[in-house]
């Protein structure tokens, strides 16, 4: 296949533009497009491995998920471009991603509490649709105007039996991890730590496992936020914002301290320096710069992976997304690790028996770069067992870690790859006998 920029002008499916790349990840990228009524979209594009039908199935049961705090997957399938087999997903556009802003500052109690009180139901939607994110992470929260959204190309379908129960706790892990990141820059709970009511309780419980989603919700309540009036975009000369949580239980606004900021965003072109004190809206004030900066690209609140990542949101202009090894000098494609969801793009789905199971981390066009990431990866990881996997015999070059296993021995080499370094998104998969 082309490097993903030289898509760039091309259709896809008779109706949906690629504009501007807009973040490389591998064996996908997403550009900006319109969604065949000339409105601003999001289209991610997947080199399928032998893994279309997967991914279209969950992407299938995501948009049967009716949640307002999820992206919105408005139309996916299969085409070809250049005799390459890709998938595509439309989705919703977002303006900023967390990643961006937590680069510059934590958030504050209440700024938190919105996120929170926004991701909560969103992941309960998921596991009540038999999904698991497990990929909740800064870059893919993303804002679309004032609401908080989770990037949702990215989940799969929940395991079975103890598995199941295990996902879904991790979702629960990771959600607890990024509150205490949004509140202190840092991924670990180090002793002596107090954060703020109601979130240590929520976080030491959550890293613990000793809580789940509901006993969250049901902490989160009492503290929700009040509902705002929501800004007017076609109103610039008095411009306002809005409170990006919906959907949650509300506080009388005089409860809440006044000296306290509240999480807000609004769009840059309505924001105001005079009208709006940075006091008060410092996300937006940074998002706002963010974007201009950055060609007013694909943001979100939100970034990804990514995202939206990063879904995972991505930053308008970028070269690589959080999880990718790019070669950004040489003439050959940026690389990144591919996801263990509809992350990879298509290529044309091999006949024949599925039988060998293996743990893919990276994705590359040129069988020297593969080689060059399985050398790296030896010498720090020599257990690993990596190795190139080709399995049409030419490009895409997969970097495999621990050989050919069953789906069990797959499941777990991934989460002992993931423990020993390498990215998140590894994923298993499984491949045709013949593939090589």
């Amino acid at each position: 296949m082309q490097l993903w920029n030289e898509y760039e002008g091309r259709i896809v499916a008779d109706q949906f533009p690629l504009k501007k790349l807009l973040e490389p990840e591998g064996r996908s990228a997403f550009f900006a497009t319109t969604n065949g009524s000339g409105a601003p979209a999001v289209i991610r594009l997947i080199e399928a491995h032998f893994d279309e039908p997967e991914i279209l199935a969950r992407w299938s049961e995501v948009a049967k998920v009716d949640q307002p705090n999820l992206i919105k997957l408005k139309k996916f399938g299969q085409t070809t471009l250049d005799e390459t087999a890709l998938l595509y997903a439309v989705m919703e556009p977002s303006d900023a991603s967390l990643a961006d802003i937590l680069k510059e500052r934590p958030l504050t109690t209440q700024e938190t509490t919105q996120l929170a009180t926004s991701l909560v139901p969103a992941i309960e939607a998921l596991h009540a649709g038999n999904l698991v994110h497990e990929h909740i992470e800064p870059a893919h929260v993303l804002a679309v105007g004032e609401i908080i959204k989770l990037r949702s190309d990215c989940v799969r379908e929940a395991p079975e039996g103890a598995e199941a129960v295990e996902a879904r706790a991790r979702d629960v892990r990771d959600l607890s991890t990024l509150l205490l990141r949004a509140l202190t820059l840092q991924n670990r709970l180090s002793p002596g730590t107090t954060l703020p009511a109601p979130f240590q309780e929520i976080v030491t419980n959550g890293l613990s496992g000793a809580w789940g989603l509901p006993q969250i919700a049901a902490v989160l309540a009492p503290v929700a936020l009040p509902k705002q009036p929501v800004a007017s975009i076609s109103a610039p000369a008095s411009p306002k914002t809005t409170i990006i949580s919906e959907s949650i239980a509300y506080k009388p606004l005089s409860t809440i301290p006044a000296s306290e900021p509240t999480l807000r965003i609004t769009t840059p072109l309505a924001v105001s320096d005079e009208d709006q004190p940075r006091r008060v809206l410092p996300w937006t004030t940074i998002a706002a710069a963010l974007i201009l900066a950055l060609f007013i690209g694909w943001h979100f609140l939100h970034k990804a992976p990514a995202p939206i990542p990063n879904l995972a949101t991505m930053p308008a202009g970028s070269s690589q997304s959080a999880s990718t090894v790019a070669a950004a000098t040489a003439p050959t494609p940026s690389n990144a690790t591919t996801s263990t969801e509809p992350n990879a793009v298509a290529a044309t789905q091999a006949s024949g028996p599925r039988t060998q199971w293996r743990v893919v981390a990276y994705t590359y066009n040129h069988q020297n770069q593969a080689q060059d990431k399985v050398a790296q990866i030896l010498s720090k990881h020599p257990a690993l067992n990596p190795e190139v996997f080709a399995p049409k015999g030419h490009a895409p070059y997969l970097v495999t870690v621990g050989g050919s296993m069953d789906h069990e021995a797959a499941m777990a080499f991934r989460r002992k790859a993931r423990s020993e370094g390498l990215p998140r998104d590894t994923y298993a998969q499984n491949f045709p006998a013949d593939a090589r």
